[in-house]
């Protein structure tokens, strides 16, 4: 009986570190904010396709757009 409600309980554990649901990712610009949906995926999934990152202007300048995914 101890076997069975330990297995159990793993299997809750892993189904909510797996779980998926709609994540957005914010990310802003120079004040300005732009939010995308990712559908029905895992944290990991979100936290891999939201990074911040940095645009080069071409004139010696540069952007850094910070991201954060949230949900």
């Amino acid at each position: 009986m101890k076997k069975l409600s330990l297995t159990i309980v793993a299997i809750a554990l892993i189904s909510f570190v797996a779980c998926k649901k709609d994540r957005v990712c914010t990310c802003t610009d120079s004040g300005i904010s732009e939010k995308t949906t990712y559908n029905d995926v895992t944290k990991r999934q979100g936290k891999a396709n939201c990074v911040s990152y940095t645009t080069d202007n071409g004139n010696g300048t540069s952007n850094k757009v910070d991201c954060k995914l949230s949900n």
